[in-house]
């Protein structure tokens, strides 16, 4: 492989791995669909390995660009937080970020009001989603910055934190093992969902879905009132409303992943993308390593 490579050839390569379409990354990058197809076909030559299985109509990474993916991101991230150090600019504008529905409360309390007062100038547009609906909006382009939760290993977007989801519900839950369990479950396309009800399903245990909702206060509530059991994260110390579900045949759940994804070309975005990832990180994974176990069983 021969030495360096373009910054703005691994540009094109980010776009069409993100939206995955050649033609839309060609609108992307302001450049033709022939342009674009000529700088994957000489990085691919330059790097000695195809980047993309191609289609008629999209394009998906190989496991090489998969890799090439997660190291450019990265790269192409510290070159354009370097140049914003050495190039300060006024935080004006508009940036869009999306959240998990779950994460909403504390980031829009504890985080965004402090981002704002500190850059007036600043227009900012928050929504609060599922993480496959974030994904898709950030690969539309509709979002700059946008936070998700996956069980697969993403090179898409940085690594922020692990969490592990744990079966949760009101101390007074009672399971009647003759009658489908009773769940509150987020909608499609929260990874949480999608997790337990397939650790349900290989484990041949019947269900029903008593309430799903896009409003995670709603499954909360739902769980605290005695009829169904959920998913969480972890339980905060000084609520006694819920507790850990084990000891009744509910399988253990998958480690899932935090990630940020963050449009590098963005300056707003990648200098917010920065404050976001240390207060994400700050919050910490709850786990019963941090709060005292409450168990139902």
């Amino acid at each position: 492989m021969g030495k360096g490579l373009d910054i703005n050839v691994l540009r094109t390569f980010q776009a069409v791995a993100r939206l995955g379409r050649l033609k839309d990354a060609a609108d992307y990058v302001h450049r033709s669909p022939s342009a674009v197809t000529t700088q994957i076909q000489k990085l691919e030559e330059k790097v000695g390995q195809q980047l993309f299985a191609r289609s008629n109509q999209s394009v998906e990474l190989t496991a090489a660009g998969r890799h090439l993916l997660g190291e450019a991101t990265r790269f192409l991230m510290a070159h354009d937080r370097l140049l914003a150090t050495l190039s300060p600019q006024q935080m004006t504008g508009k940036v869009r970020l999306g959240v998990p529905d779950g994460y909403a409360a504390n980031l829009m309390s504890d985080f965004l009001p402090v981002f704002v007062a500190s850059n007036p100038k600043l227009e900012l547009e928050a929504v609060a989603r599922s993480s496959a609906e974030l994904i898709d909006l950030f690969a539309r382009q509709r979002l700059d910055l946008a936070v998700a939760v996956s069980s697969e290993d993403w090179q898409q977007g940085e690594w922020i934190r692990s969490t592990q989801p744990r079966w949760a519900a009101a101390p007074g839950f009672n399971r009647d093992a003759s009658r489908p369990l009773p769940l509150a479950l987020q909608l499609k396309g929260c990874p949480y969902r999608e997790a337990a009800l397939q650790a349900l399903k290989a484990q041949g245990i019947a269900y029903r879905i008593l309430l799903e909702s896009a409003n995670w206060h709603a499954v909360l509530a739902c769980m605290r009132s005695g009829m169904a059991v959920g998913i969480v994260e972890g339980l905060d110390n000084a609520d006694s409303s819920l507790t850990y579900v084990e000891g009744m045949g509910l399988p253990d759940l998958v480690e899932h992943h935090v990630y940020l994804l963050t449009d590098t070309s963005h300056h707003v975005a990648l200098h917010l993308n920065g404050m976001l990832k240390a207060a994400i990180q700050k919050e910490g994974v709850a786990t019963p390593d941090h709060f005292p176990q409450r168990v139902i069983s």
